[in-house]
């Protein structure tokens, strides 16, 4: 008789479990089908919103429209990493009537989108003899180059190092030497920033030139790497551009243009910073202080 009470207890003990599994089963899988739909909701919209032809040829649809949501409707990119529209009075990266802040409907201008070419100015207030502050920073161009790659040419690896790190593969802007100190009070300016107390304050000024200085890559290093990825896929997807309409930075004048096709290196045009030598167009084939880093 025991036994009996014994199974039958068993049994409802077992009944019981696998109700209060099945009830907390239920939610989690609801939830992970309410996460995929607003996922695909974001990929969706992002394809929705990309105002240029993307390339999808080996690529992963679902990173591209993540990409697009993040870079067109979370990041802002466009704003800043375009050098606006040709005979504008204004940094706006839109065509002449579909300006949004004009109360016109919004028209982005594929012929400048991502290019880069944002002037931001010095890096902050002078530090250096003189008053001098340093270079220009100017922001980037994002497009891909002839191989595919995001962001003339960079792997994702390097990608998500920018991101993450700030690292500037480029050395734009590096930070001044001593020699580059006097230069500078004997007139020259030199395409280095300078550090040190600024004056008239006690505030010592120590910004590190191998860091992107405008970007806000310390923000941006909180996302998650599915996110970086997203947003690298979808750059690798965007049309290139080799940037002509405005100068690039002091320390890589050509930094703004781009290889669209496979075939020779451009001639060079620049030198480097170090007055060594030439360098021609930005090319993975030319790596180190050449390839487009994000600004």
């Amino acid at each position: 008789m025991g036994s009996v009470h014994f199974a039958k207890g068993a049994a409802v003990v077992a009944a019981v479990v696998i109700g209060v599994v099945g009830m907390l089963s239920l939610p989690l899988a609801l939830q992970a089908q309410n996460n995929d739909e607003a996922i695909q909701q974001l990929v969706t919209k992002g394809f929705a919103i990309a105002p240029v032809p993307l390339n999808l040829a080996g690529k992963d649809p679902n990173l591209v429209g993540l990409g697009s949501y993040l870079v067109n409707a979370v990041g802002d990119c466009n704003g800043c990493h375009s050098s606006g529209t040709p005979d504008s009075l204004f940094i706006y990266p839109y065509l002449p009537d579909g300006n949004p802040y004009f109360g016109q409907l919004e028209k982005l201008d594929p012929s400048v989108y991502l290019n880069g070419g944002t002037n931001f100015g010095a890096v902050g207030t002078p530090t250096g003899p003189k008053g001098y502050a340093g270079p220009a920073i100017i922001t980037r161009n994002l497009t891909p180059d002839y191989t595919g790659r995001a962001e003339g040419g960079h792997t994702l690896a390097e990608f998500s190092d920018i991101i993450k790190n700030g690292h500037d593969y480029d050395h734009v802007h590096p930070n001044c030497t001593p020699a580059q100190i006097q230069a500078i009070n004997e007139g020259e300016t030199p395409i280095c920033i300078p550090t040190g107390v600024i004056p008239g304050t006690t505030f010592n000024n120590i910004p590190d030139g191998s860091l992107l200085q405008i970007m806000p890559w310390v923000t941006f290093s909180h996302m998650t790497d599915y996110d970086i990825k997203a947003i690298y896929e979808y750059l690798s997807a965007i049309p290139c551009i080799d940037n002509t309409l405005v100068p690039g930075p002091a320390g890589d004048p050509n930094e703004l243009r781009n290889q669209c096709g496979p075939g020779p290196i451009a001639p060079a045009v620049r030198a480097d910073n170090d007055n060594k030598g030439p360098k021609a167009l930005r090319s993975p084939r030319i790596r180190v202080g050449i390839g487009g880093a994000v600004k």
